[in-house]
């Protein structure tokens, strides 16, 4: 395959597409029950972009990062579509809500994470470069996560960090407030690091956060947070990405998993 996309100064595009997640979450979060382990803050994929998979009221909203469009679809149809650009995030949600609303289908989302005045700024060329690396990513972590054992949750996208991510818990009980738990995500960002990276860490109520070796490229991270950071970067981008970063993961679940 050709080599993954470097994401540079992709920021203004980045923290853009950020925002449209959050309203696509706002959404979800006043159309589905509440889940274990705040699963309703999460997105799922599509192979052009995030879902909020489907709401009570029907259907689901999608938002196509490939066209920059959000789509509601439901019964085979797509009853409307929202091209993005222009919009802020205030004016963005109250058009969905409209738009819903013309449907007959009356809803309030919550707008915590909702502000208005900053227009998005998206250049389509790397939004579609993104779209590119969150596949890849979500194929690497999809693969680790399959030859894992023991509990899992979902692979999904959580808004509010802009993380790919899920958690692997040892025994039946799967409270990420309270048991035992290793995670493993993709971020394109995070303050403090505002670089695209993979990271994973372990947590137990008895050992706090584990402080372990970690295989090159790979290093450890105690700062934003304490665990395995692998700088995208970093990473071989060619055709061995999804294998490189295979490995690294399943080097510190090795060690890990034992810790816990």
């Amino acid at each position: 395959m050709a080599d993954l996309p470097t994401l540079e100064n992709w920021g203004s595009t980045r923290d853009s597409l950020h925002q449209v997640a959050l309203v696509l979450s706002a959404i979800r979060v006043c159309c589905v029950a509440p889940q274990p382990n705040s699963l309703q803050y999460s997105l799922g994929l599509t192979p052009r972009g995030l879902s909020t998979s489907r709401l009570n009221v029907g259907g689901e909203l999608r938002f196509d990062i490939a066209d920059l469009r959000l789509i509601y679809a439901r019964d085979g149809r797509e009853d409307f579509e929202i091209d993005v650009e222009g919009y802020d995030q205030k004016s963005l949600i109250d058009d969905v809500v409209g738009s819903f609303g013309s449907l007959g289908i009356e809803i309030n989302p919550p707008q915590t994470h909702i502000t208005p005045g900053q227009r998005f700024e998206i250049e389509r060329s790397l939004a579609v470069n993104y779209l590119t690396v969150l596949d890849a990513a979500y194929g690497a972590l999809a693969r680790f996560r399959a030859g894992l054992g023991g509990w899992l949750s979902p692979l999904a996208l959580w808004a509010h960090h802009f993380d790919l991510a899920f958690l692997w818990f040892p025994g039946g009980n799967m409270n990420e407030h309270a048991d035992p738990q290793l995670a493993f995500g993709f971020a394109p960002y995070s303050p403090g690091l505002e670089r695209p990276y993979f990271y994973a860490y372990g947590w137990s109520p008895k050992s706090g956060y584990l402080k372990l070796p970690v295989s090159a490229p790979a290093r450890a991270e105690t700062g934003s947070y304490t665990g395995l950071y692998a700088g995208y970067d970093d990473l071989d981008r060619s055709d061995r990405f999804g294998s490189q970063v295979e490995g690294i993961l399943r080097d510190y679940y090795a060690l890990a998993r034992a810790k816990l």
